[in-house]
Order: structure tokens, then sequence, then C-alpha cells
């Protein structure tokens, strides 16, 4: 366990409870007989938490939780040894479903919205990051639900940054646009997402890494992309690096990139250099990916892996 380092805090305004079921070929407008293969608290920022933790690292997870699934979520954590400090709202907590259909290996992802969050419950959760203390580090991750406008976590990174507290954001769409003005000290979009932003396919290497130079031109100091099976790339100031995880045989992706999340935080957060930051991270994420359903790489797996990936700085 290291100590010395402050406190990791996660936000996850739009927590879930992640579902993973098998069906040997999905019947559309049918009865279909699924097994469940895994029940497991979900959303980005949790996510994250739980493999900090895992790691021996110190973190709190801070969010809304609603209803029965709420006090399932909180009960999962609990169980894990994961620290929150959830507020309750109305409603219920999300159910998302991952769905992996034996017959033809494919996965499909249903999410729905969340429950509603009132501004007053949005002020009252800013307020709780007033005592994360200057140079300790704040990851914000997932996605909005209903009642949280598309500018709070440009609004939250500007409050904290102001306040000496770095930020790191892990969302999509809107709410990473609007937020990279605001100098989040790191973002981690994936490849889909990094398209999806920029509005154009990123089919070669070199197209991935001169969209992480516009996206850094937009305000973000670290981008880091990930590719999958491809290598990562990310850029720090002028530096480019490229991370090569090794091969595995991944089982699903759920949750690979939060891990990744994860491994980079708690590097950053102890001073390591950028290079040590990349192999960690790119190690939890394999390990994630190697997990069935919607769980999450352990400590061993994650140290295994982390021997195994290779670093490099491409000249471009």
């Amino acid at each position: 366990m290291v100590t010395s380092a402050p406190t990791i805090r996660t936000v996850t305004l739009n927590p879930a409870v992640d579902e993973a079921i098998v069906v040997e070929r999905l019947a559309l407008g049918s009865i279909n007989r699924c097994e469940l293969d895994a029940v497991d608290p979900g959303g980005k920022g949790i996510n994250a938490g739980r493999v900090i933790h895992r790691l021996g690292r110190s973190t709190l997870a801070l969010g809304f939780v609603a209803g029965v699934t709420g006090a399932y979520l909180r009960a999962a954590l609990d169980r894990e040894g994961v620290p929150h400090a959830f507020e309750s709202i109305a409603g219920l907590t999300r159910i998302n479903v991952m769905m992996l259909e034996r017959a033809s290996g494919r996965r499909t992802r249903m999410y729905l919205p969340g429950a509603r969050v009132t501004a007053i419950q949005l002020q009252r959760l800013s307020a709780s990051l007033d005592d994360a203390p200057a140079g300790s580090l704040v990851v914000l991750g997932g996605s909005l639900p209903p009642g949280v406008p598309a500018t709070f976590y440009a609004e939250t990174i500007r409050r904290l940054n102001g306040r000496g507290v770095r930020c790191i954001l892990d969302t999509s769409g809107p709410a990473l646009e609007q937020a990279l003005a605001a100098r989040p000290l790191l973002i981690k979009p994936s490849l889909d997402e990094a398209e999806q932003m920029l509005g154009r396919s990123l089919l070669e290497r070199g197209a991935v890494i001169e969209a992480a130079r516009e996206l850094q031109r937009r305000g973000a100091e670290y981008v880091v992309i990930s590719r999958g099976e491809e290598s990562t790339i990310a850029l720090v100031g002028e530096s480019l690096w490229e991370a090569q995880s090794p091969k595995i045989a991944a089982r699903s992706t759920v949750g690979s990139g939060d891990s990744m999340v994860a491994g980079l935080a708690i590097a950053i957060n102890e001073g390591m250099p950028f290079s040590e930051a990349l192999r960690l991270g790119s190690a939890a994420g394999a390990a994630t990916a190697m997990t069935t359903g919607t769980q999450l790489g352990d400590l061993r797996e994650i140290e295994r892996l982390r021997e195994l990936v290779i670093i490099s700085q491409p000249a471009s």
C-alpha cells in the first residue's frame, strides 16, 4: 500500500449495475433464455476506483445512487472494500446489459439513461470536492444523466484547476467537447470516441497521432487514445508515446478503458514518469480485457502484464 500519495477521488454521475448475460442465439421478437455471467458495479469512475483499490491505493468514489439498485451498488462496493460517499437521489440506478451471442460471438450493449439529478444535488456534489487538497487528482468519468448540463465537467474542471487539483476526464460526445477548453490534465478517448468527437475515421496510425494533436490543441494537456488490440497512442506536450500491450486472449472489453485510466491515475498521482504511467495503464486495461462479462483485472495479472508492455517514443 502506497500511503504518501493523496487519495484519488472518482466522480461517477451516472453509475450502473452492469449485468453480463449470454444467449446461444438472439431471436428478436421472441423469448430468449439467457445465462447470467456476472453482475457488477458499473460506471467509468466506479470501475476506475475499483481497480485503484485493487492496486492498493487510496480512493474515494463520489456520485449519485438511487433506489434498490443503488443500494445493491453500495453493498457491492462495500464487499470489495472500496470507500464511497454517494448521495442518494430519487428513482433507480440504471441497469446496463451486456449480451454475448455465443453462436456468432457478437457482443451487444444496452445502456439506460439513468436517474435524474437536480441542480441542488449537483451543487452538493461540487461542494463535496472542496476537501480535495491541492496537488491531488480527481477522475471524472462516464455519461451525464438526465438533468445534468453538458457543461458540468467543464465547470468542475475549471473550479478544481483553480484550486490546484488535477483532473482526468474519461467521457465522450458533447460533455468531452465542452470540457476540453477547461484544460483537463488528461483525457483518454477510445478510438471510436475520438472518431465521434472529430467527425472522421482514424484508420491509420498517422491519423490517430494527428487526432491526438488536435485534441491537445483544443485544451487537454495529455491525450491518450486507446485502440483495442492495436498500440495506444499518447501525447504529452510535444512528446509522442506509444504502448503495445502483450498479446492476450481478450474475452470482454467492458471496463478495459476504465482500468487503463486507473493505472494512469495511480502513476500520475505518485509522480512516476509518463512511460510508467502508460505501462501500468496498458497492463490494467489488458488484464480487464482477459476477464469475462463485466469483471475487472486483478492485482496479480496486472503486475504480470506490466512487465510485458512495450513502451516507445517514435519520432512521429
